[in-house]
């Protein structure tokens, strides 16, 4: 299939067809935009977490540095400095309590004493090992895993908040030793609103991206569909135009193979027909009575016009579109040798057929091939002397079927060969010129080829070549 034929059937045909388009293209960059938004929205969130853990982590810091000895390079083993600082950064408002961890990040404490121990996790010892704050957003975190007693525990009701959880190395400035961590738990109420007024202002950015770009889509592909569908009609009228000269062009094909058939009963008519005449006038003229020879002559002729009359209609019938049979090369050959007994036997000339395989055929190509090669070899008989020997040979060579005609005649004058198959050149004595010309025009209806493949002062050799096409499968 072609790419146009490819590409006409996506292009939809109807409205209903290019609504439906519409919806799907607005569905995937509906797609596209919320996936966007959701891409944005956790990276903005994750900026705002590290945002406050930056903060925390420099409070701390400043705090370490006003605690610190008056050299400012060494750090006490107890982290007292650390723990201090931590302990008064706490007083930052939403601070609900720290968790204190050792350089190698197992727990060590907390404050308040109420606080629950927990163990630090990986992805937070990995950024505190490498002097950085960490943070973590819990939407809804059980007051249990914070705390390890509140009075509301006892009625059973355990209550949930959203949470920051900061995690920060603690060290003094312009050093890299690292002395423990505090996880600082940070009541998240005000952050969880901050990430609730995001959601909605990037709501909102989607909303109208989505409003202007599906307009603008609708309004872009609008034109494009009503021109494809003007498109599509231009396009269906002029198939519809195509496929009636193609109707004309094959009735037309057809009519001038019809005419090549009656050409050729006129041609095949006209020997006869002459005969008859000569016959009939010689004797009215001397007033003789005719013998037998004479009479069977005569019968001869019109017996052989009779087989040509019949054969004639039989290929119209076929070129009609009656129905065909099928029939075997060697069939087909068997019947072109009788056609042509009676020329060979008045000329005392022997036919000889040959075939390599089998193949079938179908009535209607085997009669137009079969007229071809009665004229080959009624032209070939005439040519070759008395005692002499004409050969049809069928083989098949790749995708074609060749038929051969051989001849024991002179061969052809090298002034005829240009005009071989031109009407009015005749290669023998008496000849019209139209037989090879008839030939030309019906293997041309046969996209086959016609031609001589051979001339010499031992004989010719003319050359059918029928495309496999028009055979059907090999006889089983």
């Amino acid at each position: 299939m072609s790419k146009t034929g490819r590409f006409e059937k996506i292009i939809p045909r109807t409205r209903r067809a290019f609504g439906l388009g519409v919806l799907i293209a607005l569905g995937v960059l509906a797609g596209t935009i919320f996936a966007g938004v959701l891409l944005v929205r956790d990276l903005v969130r994750e900026q705002i977490a590290h945002r406050d853990a930056e903060a925390l982590h420099a409070t701390t810091l400043m705090e370490q540095l006003d605690l610190a000895p008056a050299d400012g390079i060494e750090i006490r083993s107890d982290m007292q400095i650390g723990f201090d600082s931590a302990v008064r950064a706490s007083r930052l408002r939403g601070v609900m309590g720290i968790r204190f961890f050792d350089a190698k990040g197992g727990f060590s404490d907390t404050f308040p004493a109420t606080i629950m121990p927990v163990p630090l996790d990986d992805e937070a010892l990995a950024s505190v090992l490498a002097l950085k704050p960490h943070s973590r957003f819990v939407r809804n975190m059980p007051m249990d895993e914070i705390f390890i007693y509140l009075p509301s525990f006892a009625s059973g009701n355990i209550a949930r908040a959203p949470t920051l959880l900061v995690t920060v190395p603690l060290h003094q400035r312009n050093t890299q030793m690292l002395a423990g961590a505090a996880q600082f738990i940070i009541e998240g109420q005000s952050i969880s609103e901050e990430f609730s007024r995001l959601d909605g202002r990037l709501l909102q950015i989607a909303a109208t991206t989505f409003a202007v770009a599906g307009t603008l889509l609708v309004a872009m592909l609008w034109p494009a569909f009503r021109r494809a569908q003007k498109l599509h009609c231009e396009l269906a009228r002029h198939s519809e135009r195509l496929q009636r000269a193609n109707e004309e062009l094959a009735l037309s094909a057809r009519v001038n193979a019809v005419g090549a058939v009656a050409a050729h009963l006129m041609h095949g008519l006209k020997n006869p027909l002459a005969s008859l005449s000569q016959f009939v006038s010689s004797r009215d003229s001397a007033g003789l009575e005719a013998g037998p020879q004479d009479w069977q002559d005569a019968l001869t002729a019109s017996q052989r016009m009779q087989a040509l009359v019949e054969h004639t209609l039989e290929v119209l019938c076929d070129q009609r579109g009656e129905p065909t049979y099928e029939l075997t090369v060697p069939e087909m050959g068997e019947t072109v040798k009788k056609r042509v007994g009676r020329t060979a036997e008045r000329r005392n000339v022997d036919v000889v057929f040959e075939a390599e395989g089998e193949c079938m055929l179908s009535s209607r190509t085997a009669n137009l091939a079969g007229l071809i090669l009665v004229n080959l070899l009624e032209n070939a008989i005439e040519a070759t002397p008395a005692g002499g020997t004409v050969f049809l040979s069928a083989s098949r060579a790749g995708n074609h079927l060749n038929f051969r005609v051989r001849d024991a005649g002179p061969g052809i004058p090298a002034e005829q060969l240009e005009h071989l198959f031109l009407p009015g050149k005749s290669t023998r004595e008496g000849g019209s010129g139209i037989g090879l010309a008839i030939s030309k025009q019906i293997a041309d209806y046969l996209e086959a080829r016609l031609e001589l493949e051979r001339t010499s002062e031992q004989g010719c050799v003319f050359l059918l070549k029928l495309p496999m096409e028009v055979c059907l499968d090999p006889a089983g």
